[in-house]
């Protein structure tokens, strides 16, 4: 039912109708109509009357129960004054007129007010998101009642708006109403109206209470501290609090304390979540509790994380003597200080990891004999130490260095040397020893140079000393260099280049009179002599057959026939240093008149006289054998009788078979996911032969050099897809070569997985297993945070944490992060207690029996990062 008018509200029925009275022609008026005073105030009502018909001996007067006084006044007119009006009906006023015997009158209502002494809004303490409040305003001693309206507001929101009937006097009102709140209520206003309407006869009076602002807060989740179990001290270990959820997260208050000393934090906000670091600087061993707590209102929130402090000071290792001469005798000692907890371990290793002596500290010593091969070896010693379920290790190397005397290796300095007259060439030779040795080279006394190149004259060829220094002594070794010059002869018809194939048969050729068999030498003249078909001195010249082959860069010319005499195949030794290839280069063999030659063996710069070469001799016949890749390169064949020198240059390229090895062609790879990588091997082979890769167990795969075909040699990402055997072939004229290869492909950690086992009811104090799997190459390892409690247990390889006798402490969130070098990923479970949660908010108890439920399974969020995600609950019943 709506609120009675203004009007209505005023004055009774009965003074609404004593608007005047008249008898006859002689009439009274009252105004006003009703007259509005404030309690205990004063207030004027007017009587006047109209001209009196038996003269003017009329009268005016007022009847009221109320104190009043005669004001100003006229001929027809008298006003009155009423004061002190302190009765809350005091009825109405009546004014009376008379003329003669006639009487009239007029009624004027009155109408005591009391303005209300301002509202007044009760304070609104700080309300969690969710919860409920009464929002109240008190309006104190206001009069008329029926005329007050009072009105609740939330910023420009009508909360509530209330009327009032009629009471006696004045009276004192309260209005309410409940209010939810949500985060948008944060910093609004509450604000109070109340109104006393005197309308149409008098004012309308407002008043407003002072503003409530809403304080909203929400702190839904307790810190999760991130740190190392394990500290050591002395050291600054990082440390993080992070609070998520947090309502207003900037007014959040964060403080941290290690064993209730307070740590410095520094606090960021990022959304709802805000992020506080310490450091820690723990100086003494023993066990420490390092706790976090957030506070936003009148909530606060507490995390504690029980920490051990080790000491544990790095290994030394001592080598005595160092450096030490072959010979001689090392000892090897590696050291620990004291390390708390005790129970370090020692162990002296080698550069393979091998383990030559084992055990507790202080000291492990070791002696050995030093051997010249032994310098350079490395040795480490490692201490290791046992904090809780995590083992740490400490390292110090050292490398052993053997004193000697120097060498010089055949290798490094060719005994003898053949030079090409207006070449460049050095004198260089490389000799081995510890301290380094300088080597110098020198030539009856007179030093040379041995880096630069310079060029080849006659005067350089001769004996020469080259000495190897250091601090230990002095090594020799001589080195005969040989000059030789190109010949200017003319050389008609010869032939420059001759093919074989690696592992053919390479023959000897004869030379006579008359023919030349092999077509080498038509129509050559040298110094006016034609040797083809022509007789010297009554020879038979005949034609010479010669294969231009290297076999570890031999020459070899057999049975060659001039001028009666038979020379027995010189082979030349030279071709080739120490494993070295010499291709390109000039190998001499020569023939002169009138003598026999028994075969001359040239062979890294020394000379073997000897009739025989493989174990045969060659006079004037034909023999042959196996060519190798090594017989590649340049001869030159030199024959000499008394009318002059001929000289022939032929360049022999030998061709052979592929092969694929392991430095060209590893058999083993590892690609990255997402990175580039290819699938290439490098052959050797004459002709340079093709090589395919195809990936088993997919045909039409194959690829070469070239190729377009699918799986591309390079690819712009490696995928999973990568990973298996593929075979690759190297193909060419003469033949084919195979090798496996095996590729694995390497990524970071994937499909993180986190789930609560056992899926079934657990009684009160059971127990129940959080799991972590994640995918990834290398295997990732594991690293978990949650909610401190004693009745936690971490498995052995950290991809499971068990709770026994389960209590509320193990709600909250449970993370686990995969880790390998390639990348972090992280999965969470929420671990919460739902029937507290639900009883919370329906008055209930626990209910007896209450369980530990559920399972959950966390996702992965990123790559680096430990992220919180949504997951099943699990009820903890109440301890």
């Amino acid at each position: 039912m709506g609120a009675p008018g203004p009007a209505t509200r005023l004055l009774p029925p009965l003074v609404l109708a004593l608007a005047g009275v008249a008898r006859g022609t002689f009439t009274v008026v009252a105004w006003p109509r009703v007259a509005v005073v404030a309690f205990g105030g004063s207030v004027t009502v007017n009587c006047s009357r109209s001209a009196c018909p038996g003269g003017d001996n009329a009268t005016l007067g007022l009847e009221t129960p109320l104190p009043a006084t005669p004001g100003a006044g006229g001929l027809r007119w008298q006003s009155f004054r009423l004061h002190n009006v302190s009765r809350w009906s005091p009825g109405p006023v009546t004014c009376t007129g008379r003329c003669g015997d006639t009487e009239a009158n007029a009624s004027t209502g009155v109408l005591v007010y009391q303005l209300p002494g301002g509202g007044e809004l009760e304070p609104v303490p700080p309300v969690a998101v969710g919860d409920s409040r009464n929002v109240t305003c008190r309006v104190r001693e206001v009069a008329p009642l029926r005329n007050l309206t009072v009105t609740l507001r939330r910023g420009t929101e009508t909360l509530r708006t209330e009327s009032f009937g009629d009471a006696e006097g004045s009276a004192s009102v309260a209005v309410s109403h409940p209010l939810t709140v949500t985060r948008g209520d944060h910093g609004q206003h509450v604000t109070c109206h109340a109104e006393l309407s005197l309308r149409p006869h008098g004012p309308l009076f407002a008043r407003a209470a002072v503003p409530v602002t809403l304080s909203v807060f929400a702190l839904p989740e307790p810190p999760q501290l991130r740190v190392p179990a394990v500290l050591e001290a002395g050291t600054v270990t990082a440390a993080s609090c992070r609070i998520t959820g947090a309502f207003p997260a900037g007014d959040v208050r964060v403080t941290a304390a290690l064993d209730r000393e307070p740590l410095n934090v520094t606090a960021a906000v990022a959304g709802d979540t805000v992020t506080a670091s310490t450091e820690l600087s723990p100086r003494s061993p023993g066990p420490r509790e390092l706790s976090c707590t957030a506070a936003v209102a009148t909530a606060a929130r507490t995390a504690r994380r029980q920490l051990h402090v080790y000491r544990f000071p790095v290994p030394t290792l001592q080598l005595s003597p160092a450096p030490v001469a072959a010979g001689g005798e090392v000892t090897v000692t590696c050291r620990s200080g004291a390390t708390e907890p005790p129970a370090a371990r020692l162990q002296l290793r080698d550069a393979n990891g091998g383990v030559l002596a084992e055990g507790p500290p202080p000291r492990l010593q070791l002696r050995l004999p030093a051997r010249r091969d032994d310098d350079g070896r490395e040795f480490r010693c490692r201490a290791s130490l046992a904090v809780g379920d995590t083992v740490l290790t400490k390292d110090a190397d050292a490398r052993l260095a053997v004193l000697y005397l120097p060498e010089i290796p055949a290798s490094g300095c060719p005994a003898r040397r053949t030079w090409l007259r207006g070449t460049l060439a050095a004198l260089s030779c490389r000799a081995t020893g510890n301290p380094a040795p300088t080597v110098t080279c020198g030539r009856r006394g007179v030093p040379v140079a041995t880096t630069e190149p310079e060029p080849v004259t006659r005067s350089r060829a001769g004996t020469y000393v080259c000495n190897a220094t250091n601090a230990l002594g002095t090594r020799s070794r001589r080195v005969t260099v040989r000059v030789e010059s190109r010949n200017n002869g003319t050389q008609h018809g010869a032939t420059q280049h001759g093919g074989t194939h690696n592992g053919g048969i390479r023959e000897s050729g004869t030379r006579g009179s008359g023919t030349h068999n092999g077509g080498t030498h038509h129509g050559d003249t040298h110094d006016g002599d034609t040797q083809h078909g022509d007789t010297h001195d009554g020879g038979t010249q005949k034609g010479g057959t010669r294969d231009g082959g290297t076999h570890n860069g031999e020459v070899t010319l057999h049975g060659d026939t001039l001028d009666g005499g038979t020379h027995d195949g010189d082979t030349l030794h030279g071709g080739t240093h120490d494993g070295d290839n010499h291709y390109g280069g000039t190998h001499e063999v020569g023939t002169s008149d009138s003598d026999t030659h028994h075969g001359e063996v040239t062979h890294d710069g020394g000379t073997h006289d000897g009739g025989t070469h493989d174990g045969g001799t060659h006079d004037g016949g034909t023999r042959g054998r196996v060519v190798t890749r090594a017989d590649g390169g340049r001869y030159v064949c030199r024959a000499t009788n008394r009318h002059g020198v001929a000289v022939r240059s032929v360049l022999v390229t030998v061709e052979y078979r592929p092969s694929l090895g392991e430095r060209g062609c590893p058999e083993r790879r590892r690609w990255l996911e997402g990175t580039p990588a290819e699938l290439g091997c490098a052959a050797t082979g004459n002709p340079p032969p093709r090589v395919t890769c195809a990936k088993l167990g997919e045909p039409g795969n194959a690829t070469g050099p070239g190729d377009p075909r699918d799986p591309p040699r390079a690819t712009a990402n490696v995928t999973r897809a990568h990973a298996g055997t593929y075979r690759c072939r190297a193909t060419n004229a003469h033949g084919s070569a195979v090798r496996n290869v095996t590729v694995a492909v390497e990524y970071g950690p994937a499909g993180v997985t986190v789930r609560v086992l056992p899926s079934a009811n657990v009684s009160r104090g059971g127990g129940f297993t959080v799991e972590c799997g994640a995918e990834g190459l290398p295997v990732p390892t594991y690293s978990w945070a949650l909610p401190p409690a004693p009745n936690l247990r971490l498995a052995a390889d950290n991809r499971s944490v068990t709770v026994t006798g389960a209590t509320a402490a193990n709600r909250g969130v449970y993370t686990c992060t995969a880790s390998n070098r390639h990348g972090r990923r992280a999965g969470s479970v929420v671990v919460r207690d739902r029937d507290r949660h639900r009883h919370r908010h329906r008055g209930l108890r626990d209910p007896p029996g209450a369980a530990v439920t559920g399972t959950g399974t966390g996702t992965s969020i990123g790559t680096g990062t430990a992220t919180g995600a949504e997951g099943f609950g699990i009820r903890l019943a109440q301890p």
